[in-house]
């Protein structure tokens, strides 16, 4: 799954930048393609940290507002898609402290994350599954913005420590260690929850 994912993301790489060269010719059209090549994979960044869809909808809107202005200086030599979710990751990040407002989920830790299988879901699991995603979110608020961001291109967008390094501009181990940090903080969180829930069944 990650070398698919890193096969498609080079190969919209190499579309993107037909296009990039387009749009800093005058050509508006070619931003527009740009915008389609991207869309679903920005759109699906932006939500997963920003818990309201109007506030995510403008947050998308301003990241490729500053895509446009600040393209010319996009160095051609490297891959689009890490200038372009450095940006994205950015303008979230700055939205989310002004706001402090937390989202973000993670899976549990890949469960929540992942589409469920067709037909599956009860309405007793889909209650508990939307009770757990409750619980994610208010665990992660607690995390580092930096480090929630980490988690959902590793485990929502599913890219390389490597790419995540790109994005975020870190080492590849230092990605590793806050990816490990941020599970454990999670795990400590979620243990605390679970004894607490059982303190207050056991007074019933």
């Amino acid at each position: 799954m990650e070398e698919q994912t890193r096969e498609e993301i080079y190969a919209c790489n190499r579309e993107a930048l037909r296009y990039i060269q387009g749009f800093l010719r005058g050509d508006s059209e070619a931003f527009h393609s740009l915008v389609d090549l991207f869309s679903q994979r920005i759109d699906r960044l932006v939500h997963k940290m920003i818990p309201s869809h109007h506030d995510a909808e403008d947050v998308v809107n301003e990241a490729w507002l500053k895509v446009a202005q600040n393209l010319h200086k996009f160095d051609q030599s490297l891959p689009f898609h890490a200038w372009l979710y450095r940006l994205t990751s950015n303008t979230c990040i700055d939205f989310l402290r002004k706001k402090r407002e937390i989202t973000m989920e993670d899976d549990q830790l890949h469960y929540q994350l992942q589409k469920a299988p067709p037909h599956s879901d009860t309405p007793e699991t889909l209650f508990l599954k939307k009770e757990s995603q409750n619980d994610l979110r208010e665990m992660l608020s607690h995390l580092d913005e930096v480090d929630r961001l980490i988690m959902t291109l590793r485990f929502s967008e599913e890219l390389s420590y490597d790419q995540i390094g790109e994005i975020v501009g870190m080492s590849k181990n230092t990605v590793g260690t806050r990816l490990f940090r941020a599970r454990k903080q999670l795990k400590s969180l979620w243990d605390e929850q679970l004894r607490e829930r059982r303190a207050t069944h056991a007074t019933y």
